[in-house]
């Protein structure tokens, strides 16, 4: 597949090879029968809104400098349950982090994989932010190091499910 389109489920749906992740909360990655370099995200319950939003982000930067740093979408079923998307390789080893943009919010270390060509790109980016403009304009910002992510997540725990009580009447 080297077009991106959208197709009905049972095109993507014969070609779902071996489970490569069912860790995902939201998702679970096949490998693409008959090419290596792709793989199919599964949603696990509708409205399947982490590939609709990758799929929308894709269709967005394609084209533009921005979309270097992103997994490829190849493909969509009609309901957005099936995803194809470029296998990147989870483990980075010792490889520099991108900058990426602002509207990027899920930036753990386990969101980046490595292309067959060896670039380090974003591959999960279905938590995103809503960006008010063009996204391929969005300034970047450095991937947080490891300890950032720690302290953040010390903090998130340290406030709890509902910080702001906004989940109160």
């Amino acid at each position: 597949m080297s077009v991106s389109r959208i197709v009905p489920e049972a095109d993507i749906e014969a070609n779902i090879g071996s489970l490569l992740s069912d860790s995902g909360s939201s998702r679970r990655v096949y490998l693409f029968n008959g090419d290596d370099d792709l793989v199919i995200k599964e949603g696990r319950s509708l409205p399947f809104a982490a590939n609709k939003t990758e799929w929308q982000i894709w269709e967005e930067i394609v084209g533009t400098e921005m979309a270097d740093i992103f997994a490829e979408c190849h493909a969509i079923s009609t309901t957005g349950k099936y995803l194809v998307m470029e296998r990147l390789d989870p483990d980075l080893g010792n490889q520099e982090r991108p900058a990426t943009p602002v509207w990027l919010t899920d930036r753990k270390a386990s969101c980046l994989g490595v292309s067959s060509k060896g670039a380090v790109k974003v591959l999960d980016y279905g938590q995103s932010n809503d960006f008010e403009g063009l996204r391929s304009k969005a300034p970047l910002q450095p991937w947080p190091s490891s300890s950032e992510v720690n302290r953040m997540g010390d903090i998130m725990s340290k406030l709890g499910d509902d910080p702001f009580g906004l989940g109160s009447d």
